[in-house]
């Protein structure tokens, strides 16, 4: 093998090596700033205090029928649904294979 193509081939893996390494940079800074749970729970401080103040209601005066009712059977349908939602991949499939 000559050292032209040496050469060629080298510098080909290197460049190969740098857009992976960009590439996975780019995918950290995504994750970082998605999963970043301090400024979702900042973003959303209102409604956790509201929700928050709703079940320590409900636990210190105890659930009315209706709603352990409609906690017994919504909890598992939404369960469900998410996990049907999620077999089928939400949909996007046939999108994002372009």
């Amino acid at each position: 093998m000559a050292s032209n193509e040496k050469e060629t081939i080298e510098r080909e893996i290197e460049r190969a090596r740098d857009g992976l390494g960009n590439g996975i940079d780019e995918l950290d800074r995504k994750l970082r700033s998605s999963l970043d749970f301090q400024t979702f729970a900042t973003e959303h401080a209102p409604q956790l205090a509201a929700g928050g103040a709703v079940v320590g209601f409900l636990v210190g005066f105890g659930f009315p029928k209706p709603l352990r009712r409609i906690i017994s059977l919504g909890v598992p349908l939404a369960l469900l649904a998410y996990k049907v939602k999620q077999a089928r991949g939400n949909g996007n499939a046939h999108y994002e294979e372009v």
